[in-house]
């Protein structure tokens, strides 16, 4: 069973990564235990991710079916890129990194959506014009924090990094794409 400790510690970790210090890889626990552990983000994440498809609507009406899908795509996105993440990491002869890579981007979900979700709070309580160049850039600094973490725990070029941002993003497109489909 995680600790609290080690939980701090993994989000501690994220959240000195995301102030570009790489000393916090030291936090997060890169061993195959720690991978593991570092699922336990998603619990953390869990409920400001289903406040956000409250903020989208996607409860309204008949909230079962959507909440269903909704949790199934989450969990679906959880496992879907680690698991491609560990042939990709071998390609690209970092499979040693791949513990330490994937328990930093865990760890990293944390501190990502406690940026995101205040914004997207504001956003939907505010909606001005103004504020859609503020959530683009929240939304760049935030690709440009997961490129970090991808060439700093994978030792990758940036561009290798970004490319795996890139195949991230368009994985978890493609779940929340069916997901949407399937609520419908």
């Amino acid at each position: 069973m995680i600790t609290l400790g080690e939980m701090s510690r993994g989000v501690y970790g994220a959240w000195r990564l995301a102030r570009r210090d790489p000393a916090g890889l030291a936090f997060i626990d890169a061993s195959e235990r720690g991978f593991w552990h570092s699922f336990w983000a998603a619990a953390l994440v869990a409920p400001a991710y289903f406040a956000l498809g409250v903020l989208d609507g996607d409860y309204q009406g008949e909230a079962l079916r959507p909440l269903l899908v909704q949790g199934i795509a989450y969990v679906i996105g959880w496992v879907a890129f680690p698991l491609a993440m560990v042939h990709i990491s071998d390609g690209l002869g970092r499979g040693g990194a791949f513990f330490r890579y994937m328990t930093a981007y865990n760890w990293s979900a944390v501190v990502q959506m406690a940026v995101y979700l205040p914004m997207a709070v504001i956003a939907h309580l505010a909606p001005t014009g103004g504020l859609g160049v503020f959530t683009l850039a929240i939304t760049l600094l935030l690709l440009f924090y997961q490129v970090y973490i991808a060439h700093i725990a994978l030792a990758v070029p940036p561009l290798t990094a970004a490319g795996i941002v890139v195949f991230d993003m368009m994985l978890g497109g493609m779940v929340q794409m069916t997901a949407e489909r399937l609520m419908k």
